[in-house]
């Protein structure tokens, strides 16, 4: 695609076509710097996790401050020895202890969703609004030839092109990030189980 036509778009483009553009781009910088954010984040994670699960189902304790894991027994151990402690209570322990720590790793991922699903039609906003500003225009000036309306609708429609590169990205950022969370949440239930019969 030719660049000139960006150039041409946004010259074409009125304040109200320039600010869609504008919040557009604005979401699209925000949701990449969130995916990257919380990727890296769960690969080390994930990471820290392979190295201290491995480590105590070898029967070795080892302390690593990046696994989920780690932190929830580490924080049930000193719990524990502050006082004496049911099974049942032990049991609850852990699974809040487990909670407290996976909520923060899906804060924010929400975000994604909502600009997967706004961005295409904030892009659709932009481009009706920018046909119907072509169509006036053509209006005031008298000029119907197919040359002027073929230009003014590939300029507006820009903003619905914008608009899918903003919520694609969103979108497979938003799965891809929530199925690892949701791995996550699976292994930590055999993983509290398996503190759980360590601890009790």
């Amino acid at each position: 695609m030719n660049t000139n036509i960006w150039i041409a778009s946004w010259n074409h483009c009125d304040w109200f076509g320039k600010a869609d553009l504008i919040l557009l781009l604005l979401l699209s910088i925000y949701s990449w710097a969130l995916m990257l954010e919380k990727y890296f984040l769960f690969k080390k994670i994930e990471r820290a996790n392979r190295r201290f699960l491995k480590h105590f189902y070898d029967g070795r304790l080892s302390e690593d401050p990046d696994s989920i894991w780690s932190r929830i027994l580490e924080r049930v151990m000193a719990k524990k020895g502050q006082t004496i402690m049911s099974e049942e209570k032990l049991s609850n322990l852990l699974r809040r202890m487990g909670q407290e720590e996976l909520a923060p790793l899906g804060r924010r991922l929400d975000f994604l969703l909502s600009v997967s699903a706004v961005a295409p039609f904030m892009g659709l906003l932009g481009t009706v609004w920018g046909i119907l500003m072509a169509f006036y225009r053509m209006g005031l000036t008298g000029t119907s030839s197919i040359s002027v309306i073929a230009s003014g609708v590939s300029e507006a429609l820009i903003a619905t092109f914008v608009g899918l590169l903003v919520a694609i990205p969103a979108a497979l950022g938003y799965n891809l990030l929530n199925e690892k969370l949701r791995n996550f949440q699976m292994q930590g239930e055999q993983v509290l189980e398996a503190f759980y019969i360590f601890l009790k």
